[in-house]
């Protein structure tokens, strides 16, 4: 294999925009949170210094956290920001800028205390009014998730610098943890307050955070620069004196960095299936592999679409797409096919009765008959139409898994016309413009569908990233998600989860086609990579041994 010296490396163009949304993580939430003693103790033992090298496939959106959701901008955007709070791998919800909170007894209003002498990376305080800010004037109106949930809040208040209080119009189950760095980055009022026009403010290219790393420069096409803030509220933290992300669009690239040592990271959003086996042999790599958090890779069905319009027309596509062989060609083997809308990360709600491999056999024979009976009829020739398949250029799984479902459905008559866009094209095209028949996607979720998945099934107008872009809207439906997200107690929500499965899956407005394990790749020098549920976040934790 060719190796790519570290000059020629940090040199790589970019290609596409990331888009992959995060939707929080899991975790029971405490009534009441004490201030953590490790958040202002400093730990013995990890080295300090050295540059850290994390490879990306593209040059992120924007390094606005509050308005956007883009893969590649979390991977940079974590560092730089924090949330009010942040969940381990043993999904427990841990302070951050919130240094403690109370819930009251109707779990409607909370309080927080924030962290004092937390200085923004310009030298300004970091005070209640920011977070006020943020919520009202850029997550409730520009990020593609949390704008469901700043609706949710009847209002939000500063009744000091230190306090903020946040109540909503009813109980809310998975508030907390909605409160990370992706879901609800806090951002200075002072650079965003009577500057204009949000979007095109000067701080999303350069952004400017509370984080443990500062911004220093970002050459498009080439590299993102991070140096450590010596200011950081973590005392001697972080370890790091620099994190460089070089934009490295092709796959096989980013392999080849991290096996001769050019790069000390590659998430598993970033690395090349056909190469997972060779890095897990790799005896100066160490890899972590197994679900971090739900996440789904589904079949957006387009139910405006005349033939996609009626349930049992889906369900045909069901019974012709040969889900395992995709799991074994396009993503290597890794994962298993999907049983339900939810998938199988949360085990606290499966449904049993709910099982695709049982209800959706391969049956082309079974797919043909349900297709007649919907009006779906076959010509002369055997056809029954064209249907065009949307797919995003940068994801190779897809790509592969789009030829494969072309093939599946010309077995039932359908020519399927597929295209690869870029991802900002395909974005734009899939939920702005609503303008498909099919579509593969993937979502990421946390520990209640109310934070994730309920964005791919709940009537929607919003035509934004990460959102229900199949016109789906079944009453029922949006009166289960809304109850559930309202119902404390988590086995009750389960019950009305359970029953949401079993229309989803008969209605099939998405088809999921396998859930995914995750497979990360770090360098054995660096350590502390896991320590966040999200391998993005928690990099003040991480070392690089001498």
């Amino acid at each position: 294999m060719k190796t790519i010296s570290r000059r020629s490396f940090l040199k790589v163009s970019a290609g596409g925009i990331a888009a992959v949304g995060l939707a929080g993580c899991a975790g029971a939430a405490p009534t009441t949170a004490p201030a953590a003693p490790a958040a202002t103790a400093a730990p013995a033992g990890p080295a300090k210094g050295g540059t850290a090298v994390i490879a990306i496939d593209s040059d992120p959106e924007s390094l606005n956290l509050g308005i956007t959701s883009g893969y590649s901008a979390g991977d940079v955007g974590a560092k730089i920001y924090n949330g009010l709070i942040w969940i381990d791998t043993n999904f427990v919800i841990k302070p951050s800028l919130a240094e403690s909170w109370t819930i009251s007894g109707d779990a409607k209003t909370y309080t927080f205390k924030l962290r004092q002498g937390v200085t923004w990376h310009d030298g300004k305080p970091f005070t209640s009014a920011d977070v006020v800010y943020t919520f009202q004037e850029i997550l409730g109106k520009f990020h593609p998730r949390s704008q469901a949930l700043v609706k949710r809040m009847k209002s939000i208040e500063a009744p000091d610098a230190s306090t903020v209080v946040i109540t909503l119009n009813d109980a809310y189950a998975p508030l907390l943890l909605q409160l990370n760095v992706f879901e609800a980055p806090m951002l200075p009022k002072h650079l965003f307050d009577g500057q204009g026009d949000v979007l095109k403010n000067p701080a999303n290219l350069k952004p400017v955070g509370t984080g443990p790393f500062k911004f220093v420069e970002w050459t498009k096409g080439a590299t993102v620069k991070l140096v450590r803030n010596d200011a950081y509220w973590e005392k001697g933290k972080p370890y790091l004196d620099n994190v460089v992300f070089p934009i490295v669009p092709q796959a096989t690239n980013r392999a080849t960095a991290l096996e001769t040592g050019e790069a000390d990271f590659l998430s598993s959003f970033y690395v090349p299936l056909t190469d997972v086996e060779r890095l897990s042999k790799n005896a100066n790599l160490e890899q972590k592999r197994g679900v971090a958090f739900p996440a789904i890779y589904f079949m957006m069905m387009n139910t405006t679409t005349k033939a996609l319009a009626t349930k049992e027309a889906r369900q045909a596509v069901a019974f012709a797409v040969d889900r395992q062989r995709i799991v074994t060609q396009a993503n290597a083997g890794i994962g298993r096919v999907g049983r339900g809308p939810f998938g199988d990360g949360f085990k606290w709600l499966l449904d049993p009765a709910v099982d695709y491999t049982k209800q959706y056999p391969r049956d082309v024979a079974k797919a043909k008959a349900l297709l007649d009976g919907a009006g779906v009829t076959a010509a002369a020739d055997g056809s029954r139409g064209k249907l065009r398949l949307i797919v995003d250029a940068a994801r190779a799984p897809f790509i592969t898994a789009a030829q494969i479902i072309k093939e599946n459905l010309k077995e039932v008559g359908f020519d399927v016309e597929v295209q690869t866009l870029e991802r900002a094209v395909m974005t734009t095209k899939v939920y702005t413009e609503r303008d498909f028949d099919l579509t593969l996607q993937s979502f990421v979720s946390s520990g209640d569908p109310a934070i994730g998945y309920h964005r791919l099934y709940v009537t929607t107008t919003n035509k934004v990233a990460s959102t229900n872009a199949t016109g789906y809207s079944n009453a029922k439906v949006d009166e289960l998600f809304a109850k559930a997200a309202t119902t404390p107690e988590q086995k009750d929500r389960a019950g009305l989860y359970v029953e949401a499965q079993k229309i989803l899956a008969a209605d099939l407005p998405s088809l999921v086609l396998y859930d995914d394990d995750t497979v990360n790749f770090a360098t054995k020098k660096l350590k502390g990579v896991f320590s966040g549920i999200d391998t993005r976040d928690r990099w003040e934790d991480v070392s690089l041994t001498k």
